[in-house]
Order: structure tokens, then sequence, then C-alpha cells
């Protein structure tokens, strides 16, 4: 979190968590670099809804999503729809369940995470608000997280738990993800998301090989993949989730594009999960 950010929001996010709520909502900042051997970084917002069992992660395209559909919107070409994921667990639980979207496929991993947090003695303050630093290795990284218990949630973004109080920021020793809570808000009754819950409908349940051999064959070729999941090999002209009109004068043009980028960006969080898909 940056020096720069009010003290009244601060002061806010200290209060508002002692109010009855049926969700609370923490927005985090999320640089990282889709290519780990490129200096660039993408930024992007993600949700953390803590909800009274329920914990969800989602990217906050999925909260545009949720007002599109129920305003019969079309979502936009620059929506990350089409390979994104969804983590919930149980309040209190090491059980997750991921929700990863390709296209019309939705793939549900159940794994079992958490992380071997050491505490150390390091402090810090961000205007109001007083930080204790914790390390742990997890994932294939080091990571380096900043929390407080002064907001008594032993949460985090994506699968960062189990510290006495919210985690504010979380980043690895490599500086490929960096995560830093911006904003809060709360709501008297739960939030719903209709695009959250049509994508945990239509979810497949797979086993972590089932889960990499089904990654591998969408990389082989992703036009056809998306084609059989549409149920008709035959339509050579479809839209991918961001908009784009695939046909028979670019669907090489696409499946190339896409197949590179699957290959380019493989740097998941998990670095100890990434996929080696052939060449």
């Amino acid at each position: 979190m940056k020096n720069h950010i009010k003290s009244s929001f601060l002061l806010a996010l200290l209060s508002f968590v002692f109010a009855k709520a049926q969700t609370h909502r923490f927005i985090y900042d999320v640089v990282y670099k889709k290519d780990s051997t490129a200096n660039l970084t993408t930024k992007e917002n993600y949700i953390l809804d803590i909800n009274k069992d329920e914990v969800l992660y989602y990217t906050r395209d999925f909260f545009i999503a949720d007002s599109l559909i129920n305003n019969n919107i079309p979502f936009p070409k620059n929506m990350k729809l089409n390979t994104s994921t969804i983590i919930s667990h149980k309040i209190g639980g090491n059980n997750y369940d991921e929700y990863d979207l390709l296209e019309n496929t939705i793939l549900k991993l159940q794994t079992k995470d958490f992380q071997n947090w050491k505490l150390t003695g390091e402090k810090k303050k961000i205007k109001e608000l007083s930080l204790q630093k914790a390390v742990t290795n997890w994932g294939g990284r080091n990571w380096i997280a900043w929390f407080t218990t002064e907001i008594p949630f032993q949460e985090g973004p994506y699968k960062f738990h189990g510290l006495p109080g919210l985690i504010i920021e979380v980043y690895d020793d490599k500086n490929n993800y960096r995560f830093e809570l911006v904003k809060s808000e709360k709501f008297n009754a739960k939030e719903g998301n209709q695009f959250i819950e049509i994508s945990k409908q239509q979810a497949v349940g797979v086993e972590w090989e089932k889960y990499k051999n089904t990654k591998i064959k969408f990389y082989e070729s992703p036009v056809n993949f998306i084609q059989n999941s549409i149920g008709d090999s035959r339509n050579e002209e479809f839209f991918l989730n961001d908009g784009t009109k695939v046909n028979s004068i670019n669907m090489r043009e696409i499946n190339d594009s896409l197949r590179k980028n699957i290959k380019k960006y493989n740097n998941p969080i998990e670095l100890n999960r990434a996929i080696t898909y052939p060449n």
C-alpha cells in the first residue's frame, strides 16, 4: 500500500470491519509479470469478498460482467473473461475450489492450500494502520506479507490466509507478483454475482492430472477445443468470450496467436504448478 493513500480511507477501513455486514469486500491492485522472462508488468484489480461462510476471490471484470448480464449488454473486447480464475473456500478452511475458465469450458479443481508463515519482529505503520511482516515459501516462491491484527480476518488475496489478521500486502522476492489493498466496502446483504454462479454451475470437476491434460489439449489447438466445447465442430464461425469473431479466414491466425500467448504467458502464482507445454 502506497503512502499516498489518504488517512480517511484507513480510518474508514478500521471502522467498517467492526460493523455488522453480510459481505466485506476488499479490493486489491495486483501487479504481475505474465512473462517471467520480460520486465513488462500487468496491473489488474481483484476482489476479495468475505461472506458469512464463504470467501471469494475473482477479477473485477467478473463484477462488471455481472452488471452486463443483468442489463443484457454484450461484453467488451478488453474484458479478461476467457482465461480467468475464480477461487473460493469456506471460512477457516484450507480446502479451495478453483474455477478455471477456458472459453466455453470451465474446470473445477479442488486443492488443499495453506502457508507455513514465519512471523518476524519487523513492523511498519501506514498512516493509522499498524502492519507486521511474515514470510513463507509456498507454491515454488518466497513470499513476504504485511498483515494487520486491527482487521480481524485471517484472509488475504488469492489463496493467502492463516495470519492473525487481514493481509494488506503480499509479494514474492523476485517481483513477479505484488498484491496491495487499495479499497474496502461493506454490504448489509450478501453480494451475489450471477456470472460467478453460472460459472460454478457449468464447471466440470477434475483431478490434477485431468486438469493438466485438458490445459495441454487446449493449447495444442485452441480453436478446435472451443469448437468442440460449443458442440458443433462444423460451425466455421463463432465468437470468443472477448467478442472476437472466428471464421474460416482468420481461424489459423487466431489459433496460432492463442497458442503463442498460452506458452509465453506461463508464469502462474503457484510456480510449482506451471504446465510444460509441448513445442
